[in-house]
């Protein structure tokens, strides 16, 4: 059992299992922002998830933490996290255990109460009907209810991902103490003095191209296909002021449908499909645009970091995007509004908005600041620890 010292008293580190089924955007961005906060002379993890390079991604994210990792299959199935949980718990003495989103939730849910240990699960997704559809989508809802009963506290990073859940299952409004809302929260400092990424400069092109960004993945959630519409239908237009370039940075998900798509429509100049990069910060710095045409989200993060380096931003007035962006200087067009979508790409091109958005940052700074998220988060823990 691990330990510290405290004016010669030996102090029990406080014992953490975080159960991580996918390890990857938002989630792994939100582990490494608000855990690193955490003391590790107070608090030992064990991080249980996949067998693959996100989870390796994270180990490096929390350098200097006291954590171990333990690995299940490359894509675990339901069954082999719950079992793998059920082992960490049956061999160690855990004070809480932190799932990460509604699938992990449901894997760690009958463990952690057989075993009663403190289990919080904090939300990163929002739910919709078409999971929920036909028979077995019943069937599926009232196993997720039921399995979400058994945690003791869900943790929404928004409000609207809060009032999504309740529309679902609302029971859980008349639990007290059931669901809280902890928003979600940067490192604003990485972002206010992250140095511009001279991209014309790597890609050898000029003032007259525009550079796009989209740091989604390329899943049909973060809405890559209107972008891809989008540009398409300003090649065809003419008449513009600079030629589009869309930079992607990353790979995985349908990265590979989509660049077979682009190729098919004759779109290949207008897109450069960039590695992953971990200092995001540069790169949202030496954009001139960055787009999110998400058709949903829990609380995303990216419009914190963008709003926060100061780049214009323009997004689909999404659930979740919508709370996030509300009262800053994002422009925000209705989801699926192709047409819109097309016009405010074309007035951001015409019109040098920068000094707007950089007048911003330092407000955005101070409102997305992680700081309040990870003193909240340690005072639930501690609540539930009790």
């Amino acid at each position: 059992m691990k330990a510290t010292e405290n004016n010669n008293v030996t102090v029990r580190k406080k014992r953490i299992l975080l159960v991580v089924r996918w390890p990857v955007g938002g989630i792994r961005t939100f582990m490494r922002y608000v855990y690193r906060r955490f003391d590790p002379k107070q608090y030992h993890f064990t991080i249980l998830g996949p067998d693959n390079s996100e989870l390796n991604v994270l180990a490096a994210d929390l350098e200097g933490l006291d954590f171990e990792i333990i690995k299940v299959s490359e894509r675990p199935s339901a069954y082999e996290l719950s079992i793998a949980t059920v082992k960490l718990l049956m061999r160690g003495r855990y004070d809480l255990v932190h799932s990460q989103g509604f699938t992990s939730g449901i894997c760690a849910a009958l463990p952690a109460f057989l075993f009663r240990t403190p289990h919080i699960l904090t939300s990163h997704d929002v739910l919709s009907n078409a999971q929920f559809r036909g028979f077995s989508g019943r069937i599926k809802k009232i196993g997720m209810g039921a399995a979400l009963s058994l945690v003791n506290t869900i943790h929404s990073v928004s409000h609207d991902a809060q009032a999504n859940l309740l529309e679902f299952f609302p029971a859980f409004a008349r639990k007290n103490g059931k669901c809280v809302v902890i928003l979600n929260g940067i490192e604003s400092d990485r972002f206010v003095n992250a140095v511009p990424r001279d991209l014309r400069s790597e890609l050898g092109v000029g003032e007259d191209f525009f550079l796009i960004g989209f740091l989604g993945r390329f899943m049909a959630q973060k809405g890559f296909v209107y972008l891809v519409d989008a540009i398409e239908q300003l090649k065809k237009s003419g008449n513009l002021p600079k030629k589009p370039l869309v930079l992607t940075f990353g790979d995985g998900a349908f990265i590979r449908e989509e660049k077979a798509a682009i190729t098919a429509r004759g779109l290949d100049e207008y897109f450069k499909f960039l590695p992953f990069t971990p200092n995001v910060a540069s790169v949202i710095k030496g954009l001139d645009l960055v787009v999110m045409p998400s058709l949903w989200e829990a609380c995303p993060l990216l419009p914190m970091e963008v709003l926060a380096c100061g780049t214009p931003l323009l997004a689909f007035g999404c659930i979740g995007l919508r709370e996030v962006a509300a009262n800053t200087p994002t422009h925000l067009v209705p989801s699926k509004d192709l047409n819109a979508f097309i016009n405010e790409i074309k007035l951001f091109m015409e019109n040098d908005m920068r000094n707007i958005f950089a007048d911003f940052a330092p407000l955005a700074v101070e409102r997305y600041d992680v700081t309040s998220t990870v003193t909240s988060l340690q005072s639930l823990i501690s609540q539930r620890m009790r």
